[in-house]
C-alpha cells in the first residue's frame, strides 16, 4: 500500500471510530426514551445504562481490535517484519533483508507490540479507562487478542463494573514471511544462475498463485511488495529488499 493508501486508510479508521460512537449514542439516548425507563427510578435507570454501556463498549472494543489488526500487520508489513527498535539498512523505503536485519523470530509478540499501541489509542480517544489487552493462539493455530480485566463505569454514586469478553481472532498466517523469504531466495538465484542471458523478470515468483508479487530492480537490491489476501482483512503486503549480484 503506498503513502497515500495509508493515509487513507488511518483517516478511514478515526472517521469510523467517531462514526460508531456518536451512532451508538444516539441509539441508547432511543431506546431509553422509548422505553420510558428515564420515569420509573433512579436505581433502574443506572440499571439500564449500564447494561447499555456495557454492550456499547464490548463492541467498541471488538471494532478497536479489528481495525487495531490490520493497521498493526500494515506497519508490520511496511518495517519488513524487522523489531520497531531495529536501525536496518533500507533502499525504496523497503527494509534490506541482511545480516542481523530479518523479520523477527516472533513475529507474533512483534505484531502485538504494534497492535498495544494503535489499540491502547483507540481507547483513550474513546475516554475508557486503561484496558489492559492480551493476546494468546488458540486450538485453531490462530493468534487471539482479548481485553483482561475489569472495566468500572460510574453513575454518580453507583459503580459498576464488568469483565469483557470480546475477542478478535487475526485471520492471518505468520508463516508467510518464511514462505515469502524462501521464495524471493529461489527466484533471485534463479536470475543469478542465468547469467549473461537474464531478463530480470523474476517468472517464478511473478507467477506464484499464492502471493502477489511486485518486483523492481534498485542498483545492487532486487525492492519486493509481497501481497496476499485474506478473507476478514483483505489484501496485506510484506515490503523488503534483497542483494543481487548483478
Amino acid at each position: 500500500m503506498n503513502r497515500k493508501g495509508s493515509f487513507f486508510l488511518a483517516f478511514f479508521t478515526v472517521v469510523a471510530v467517531f462514526v460508531f460512537i456518536v451512532f451508538v449514542n444516539m441509539n441508547k439516548e432511543k431506546i431509553l426514551n422509548e422505553t420510558k425507563i428515564v420515569n420509573v427510578g433512579k436505581f433502574s435507570e443506572v440499571s439500564i445504562n449500564a447494561t447499555l454501556d456495557e454492550e456499547e463498549i464490548e463492541l467498541f472494543l471488538y471494532t478497536s481490535m479489528e481495525y487495531a489488526s490490520f493497521n498493526a500487520l500494515l506497519k508490520l508489513g511496511n518495517d519488513g517484519g524487522t523489531l520497531k527498535e531495529q536501525n536496518c539498512e533500507g533502499i525504496s523505503e523497503h527494509v534490506i533483508w541482511k545480516d542481523n536485519c530479518f523479520f523477527s523470530d516472533n513475529l507474533e509478540e512483534n505484531f502485538f507490540d504494534r497492535f498495544k499501541d494503535l489499540f491502547d489509542g483507540y481507547v483513550k480517544e474513546y475516554r475508557l479507562d486503561e484496558v489492559n489487552i492480551e493476546w494468546k493462539i488458540d486450538e485453531d493455530g490462530n493468534l487471539v487478542v482479548e481485553p483482561d480485566g475489569l472495566i468500572e463505569l460510574g453513575y454518580e454514586n453507583v459503580r459498576y463494573g464488568f469483565e469483557p469478553d470480546s475477542e478478535y481472532a487475526l485471520d492471518y498466517d505468520f508463516s508467510d514471511y518464511n514462505k515469502i523469504l524462501s521464495k524471493a531466495n529461489d527466484c533471485i538465484k534463479d536470475e543469478e544462475d542465468k547469467g549473461v542471458t537474464r531478463n530480470n523478470l523474476f517468472e517464478n515468483c511473478r507467477n506464484d498463485k499464492d502471493f502477489r508479487w511486485t518486483i523492481k530492480i534498485d542498483g545492487r537490491y532486487v525492492v519486493f511488495d509481497v501481497a496476499k489476501m485474506y478473507k476478514n482483512l483483505g489484501e496485506v503486503a510484506v515490503k523488503f529488499a534483497l542483494p543481487y549480484n548483478q
